[in-house]
């Protein structure tokens, strides 16, 4: 139960809760769900879908559509093990993105509805509105018209997450030029794809492409693909592309593009220490997968102690404790791996540490990670 509480501040009443969390993905409702679990009283505040990014426009839509790649690729080989259809002669199987969009959605939408029964089965008061934190833990939540709502805790979770990074020379049109956003709504199969950034991502998506059957080339500004990751498992995934005819470029700057009058687009590109040697990359789409930029500035934060860095992330301790007491970041917004398991990992922790529970620091080191290409390739800890 929520506890409305009138204070002296020009009659304005606050809402108060024990703990407010501000962002609605894997951190976030995590930490609202273990902190309710522990009896805490707990106001969530989410601006778009419950969920977040991984459950609407990240992880489960992407899975969703690799799954589909990987059934079609079963198919395609399915002669191979004495598999056929009678009379179906020659015809290669095709995917019909409609239907694949439709049956993706289906799953989004279960899985949403999971979350919001998990909230509601949890006492958790869920504010439909964008938050900003300001002095005195006060949370003002804009619902887009009408008067904001005043929300107050002794515990603040900032859990405002990440939107895709875009580049100079590449504007977002959704249609010729697409983030992992619009990517992941696509109902046609594009012929020739340029998927700009070789990082997880980058490669899932160009993987998938070309299992679509797209022809696609993959840029990459980097001296090989997969920054940061084992080299060995770089050089996996650059056999695998070679065997497959995914044209990788590394070392590649990317100058801007230019539409076509046939409703294709002319990519500039070439060696990034030089000028001299652009190419042009004649495609359907282009998809701009350069990472993601942390929210931090997204939650007001004015007249509090908490600090966003230059990249846009929430300065944390070791305890994901921001420089104002009492309030804490976790997930996407703080510089740590940006994966739904860490966060969901780091909603839980803060939580038990607000408890007392004294819970032992998270070791990005020891996270394991997963790339959904063709071989999925996946690892943990130091080697």
């Amino acid at each position: 139960m929520t506890r409305p509480l009138v204070l002296g501040l020009g009659g304005s009443s606050l809402v108060q809760h024990d703990l407010v969390v501000v962002g609605g993905g894997p951190a976030g409702y995590a930490a609202a769900l273990y902190g309710a679990a522990a009896g805490l009283d707990v106001g969530l505040v989410e601006e778009h879908l419950l969920g977040g990014t991984c459950l609407h426009v990240g992880c489960i839509p992407a899975k969703e559509l690799l799954e589909t790649a990987s059934v079609l690729r079963t198919v395609r080989d399915a002669a191979t093990f004495g598999v056929g259809i009678p009379g179906a002669g020659e015809h290669e199987p095709v995917v019909d993105l409609t239907v694949s969009q439709v049956r993706k959605q289906k799953v989004i939408d279960g899985l949403a509805k999971g979350v919001a029964s998990l909230l509601k089965g949890r006492d958790v008061t869920v504010y439909d509105g964008t938050g900003r934190l300001s002095a005195a833990h006060v949370v003002s939540i804009d619902h887009g018209e009408g008067d904001p709502t005043l929300v107050v805790a002794e515990h603040i979770v900032l859990a405002t997450g990440s939107s895709p990074r875009t580049i100079p020379g590449f504007e977002i049109d959704g249609t010729l030029v697409v983030t992992s956003d619009e990517l992941l709504s696509i109902d046609r199969v594009p012929a020739r794809v340029a998927v700009i950034g070789g990082g997880a991502i980058g490669c899932e998506f160009a993987s998938m492409l070309s299992d679509y059957g797209s022809d696609v080339t993959l840029l990459e500004a980097a001296p090989e693909i997969l920054v940061g990751c084992d080299a060995d498992v770089a050089t996996a995934i650059r056999r695998s592309f070679r065997r497959r005819k995914i044209d990788v470029h590394v070392g590649t700057a990317v100058h801007g593009h230019r539409p076509t009058d046939n409703g294709a687009t002319v990519v500039s590109h070439g060696p990034i220490d030089s000028d001299d040697e652009s190419v042009d990359l004649e495609v359907d789409l282009v998809v701009v997968s350069v990472g993601r930029r942390p929210r931090g500035d997204s939650a007001g934060l004015v007249g509090t102690r908490v600090v966003v860095d230059e990249r846009g992330f929430v300065e944390v301790d070791d305890r994901l404790r921001t420089g104002e007491p009492g309030v804490y970041a976790v997930g996407d917004v703080v510089a740590t791996p940006q994966l739904a398991h860490v966060g969901f990992a780091e909603g839980m922790f803060v939580v038990g540490d607000l408890l007392g529970e004294s819970p032992k620091p998270i070791d990005p080191s020891t996270v394991p990670w997963c790339i959904y290409t063709h071989p999925e390739v996946a690892f943990a800890g130091l080697t």
